[in-house]
């Protein structure tokens, strides 16, 4: 397994960036690439949900899912998805910080056999596509109104 972390403070508090962080239909206002995702599970978001999450790379659209494997608010939050045999598990958590949120990103990689081999380069490419989305994690909710977040 290979991990790596990426930390950010946000002014706002953990209830406000948990209520986006884990609203599925937001990600196309903060993740780069992502066009579309929406919950396609029944019932209330809990673990065991299903996000289909499309995404566009070099005007190339691929779908995917990503599972819930962790849910506590307004702590904790991860999803999970695997593709060609690698499974990447996103975590987030929070912590109060002052008067807004420190959030931690880890996201981890993981891989049996051979493929195992190539964690290394897939880890420079997720840093690469997805290093800044606490950035603009933190943009975007800095720049909505304290009770429009939350809604």
């Amino acid at each position: 397994m290979i991990a790596f972390e990426f930390t950010e403070h946000i002014d706002r508090s953990q209830q406000e960036v948990f209520a986006v962080l884990a609203d599925p239909t937001r990600a196309v206002d903060y993740v780069d690439g992502v066009v579309k995702s929406v919950k396609v599970t029944d019932g209330p978001l809990a673990v065991g949900s299903v996000i289909e999450e499309t995404r566009r790379v070099k005007s190339k659209e691929a779908t995917g899912q990503l599972q819930i494997v962790a849910l506590e608010p307004p702590t904790a939050f991860a999803v999970a998805s695997e593709a060609e045999g690698i499974t990447a598990t996103y975590v987030y958590r929070l912590h109060p910080a002052g008067t807004g949120t420190r959030i931690e990103w880890t996201c981890e990689l993981a891989a049996g056999g051979l493929r195992r081999m190539m964690l290394p380069l897939v880890a420079a490419i997720t840093k690469k596509e997805d290093g800044d989305h606490l950035a603009r994690l933190k943009a975007y909710i800095e720049s909505q109104r304290a009770t429009e977040t939350a809604s």
